[in-house]
């Protein structure tokens, strides 16, 4: 077995099946990764694969996205993404884990180390808050609620996934349309997710947990995002001192896809810093 090639297998968290993909070798230190709404983990391939000489990288589907089983309707909250990968973390019996998580998988990666302390060495979140304001949550609701679209294939996929994106290489999308997509019996892509995921992607507000934090935590920011502004930055400050915020040039959202190499040495430096 080439412990550098992804593996995948399924592990079950309240009567679901949670799939999960592996990189290197598990007596390392684990490194979970947490993907963004609509996505899956294979977004991280690229990440993963450059870092799984030093570390057991475990890349994880949340209910409801990518290969893993849906859930009940009401049951996608931060606190329902946890606490699978709390039971992910137990089953496989991991300890000192790093978790890093981009967008809403920031979140659930936070939730996750403020209620596990034990379990968690340290916390990187990618371009997201502790607070999801209303305008961004409705807006992914009608998305979502327009019903999702169908694609003749891969390309049209990749293609509508870039839209305006010029910072992200092209294969980047391709990449993507590949996992994030399943061929129906009628010869169209749509995508692997399920679309109750938008009733529970409602405002937030996630400051008692980062109150309760013992891990170290990096908050990366994309210097063309304008999802974490400078009133939440300082909230983060004065209720975590030593916190690391680090803001990357030509990233927006997406960090480890918009600029690749300053998102992993960020990440490297970060974690041997701590």
């Amino acid at each position: 077995m080439e412990i550098n090639l992804p593996r995948e297998r399924y592990i079950n968290s309240d009567n679901l099946n949670i799939h999960i993909v592996e990189w290197g070798d598990p007596e390392n230190q684990p490194l979970i990764l947490l993907h963004h709404v609509s996505s899956q983990a294979r977004t991280w391939d690229n990440f993963a694969s450059a870092v799984s000489d030093n570390f057991y990288v475990i890349a994880i589907d949340m209910r409801g996205h990518g290969d893993s089983d849906w859930a009940n309707e009401g049951e996608y909250t931060t606190e329902h993404y946890a606490y699978d990968v709390e039971q992910i973390a137990k089953n496989m019996g991991l300890t000192n884990i790093i978790v890093v998580g981009g967008s809403l998988g920031g979140r659930v990666g936070l939730v996750f180390a403020a209620k596990n302390p034990t379990l968690v060495h340290s916390v990187i979140m990618e371009d997201v808050g502790a607070v999801r304001p209303a305008t961004i949550a409705q807006g992914f609701a009608d998305r979502i609620a327009s019903g999702d679209p169908e694609f003749s294939d891969l390309e049209e996929c990749a293609n509508a996934l870039k839209g305006n994106n010029i910072l992200s290489p092209y294969s980047v999308f391709q990449h993507q349309a590949k996992y994030l997509t399943k061929l129906t019996d009628q010869g169209k892509y749509i995508y692997k997710r399920d679309p109750n995921i938008q009733k529970d992607f409602i405002p937030l507000d996630l400051w008692e947990y980062v109150k309760i934090l013992q891990a170290p935590l990096l908050l990366m920011i994309g210097d063309q995002s304008t999802i974490v502004g400078e009133d939440q930055q300082n909230i983060f400050k004065e209720l975590l001192p030593d916190i690391v915020i680090r803001v990357v040039k030509n990233a927006g959202h997406i960090i480890v896809h918009d600029n690749f190499d300053a998102f992993t040495k960020e990440v490297v430096e970060f974690i041997k810093s701590v």
